[in-house]
């Protein structure tokens, strides 16, 4: 005797409900593992925006004390050759 088709039905629905609810759990898995690494590179891109900044600044400052240095010596070379033009 064969089983009643309610029954059949049933557990075939019973069957695709079982495997929608692994591919959800699949998917969740994947949207978490997606979201931890979307995580971990934006920490990586603010590190490395961090310290390109640092770095940014450091040759800003390297950059304008070499600037006062060009100009205190064209002051002396300006100073040198006023005192030239004036004691001829």
């Amino acid at each position: 005797m064969s089983e009643d088709p309610i029954y059949d039905s049933a557990d075939a629905q019973l069957a695709r409900r079982v495997a929608a609810l692994e591919r959800l759990a699949e998917t969740q898995d994947i949207l978490d593992r997606t979201e931890a690494l979307a995580v971990r590179q934006r920490q990586q891109v603010e590190q490395s925006r961090t310290h390109l900044l640092e770095k940014l600044s450091r040759v800003q400052d390297e950059h304008s004390a070499l600037l006062a240095q060009q100009g205190e010596k064209l002051d002396q070379i300006l100073t040198i050759l006023r005192s030239m033009n004036d004691s001829r």
